[in-house]
């Protein structure tokens, strides 16, 4: 009896996980800087590319903190749809002010990804611009300059889901000692 009910138990926890969708990584930013000396953005809805119905490749959790002194980082979960498909981004971060001028534009050099199925992977971005700048940011767009698949062999980088994970945590305590 206690057989069979360990392994009735075994087999839900099986199809759970396979019902479950694309697991993310939820890193939080803004408890990095404090609200009085940091500006927190958080994209609420998913980015798809081209579409949400034709879908390549989506940015779940993607936020941005910009301290007052200038330093910025970006970071989201990115799922490339496609078994053994990888892709090439190219972005850009347009930080724009609450009357809508745009203030400064960070380019992000292209990148290979490539994610484990049923696993987003983090990505980030940190930069810098002018103190006068970062006081006047009131929201962020993010511009596809590029996006091409690939076959996941193709993928330049040996830095898979632990290295990025290792590089966003790196990246996240240097930006909470920038001053």
């Amino acid at each position: 009896m206690k057989k069979g009910l360990f392994t009735l138990v075994n087999c839900f926890i099986g199809f759970a996980m396979f019902a479950q969708d694309i697991t993310d990584n939820g890193k939080n930013l803004q408890s990095l800087c404090p609200t009085e000396s940091c500006i927190y953005i958080t994209f609420t809805s998913t980015i798809y590319f081209p579409f949400e119905e034709d879908k390549q490749w989506e940015i779940r959790n993607m936020e941005i903190a910009t301290k007052k002194n200038g330093n910025f980082l970006a970071t989201g979960d990115l799922y490339v749809h496609g078994e053994d498909t990888a892709a090439a981004l190219k972005l850009e971060l347009v930080f724009i002010s609450e009357d809508d001028k745009e203030l400064f534009r960070y380019p992000i050099p292209e990148f290979e990804f490539y994610n484990e199925p049923a696993g987003a992977e983090p990505f980030l971005a940190a930069g810098k611009m002018e103190e006068s700048l970062a006081a006047q940011v009131s929201y962020v767009d993010v511009d596809i300059d590029g996006s091409r698949l690939m076959p996941y062999y193709e993928v330049n980088s040996d830095c898979y889901h632990a290295c990025k994970e290792h590089k966003l945590k790196e990246a996240m305590k240097a930006f909470k000692k920038a001053k």
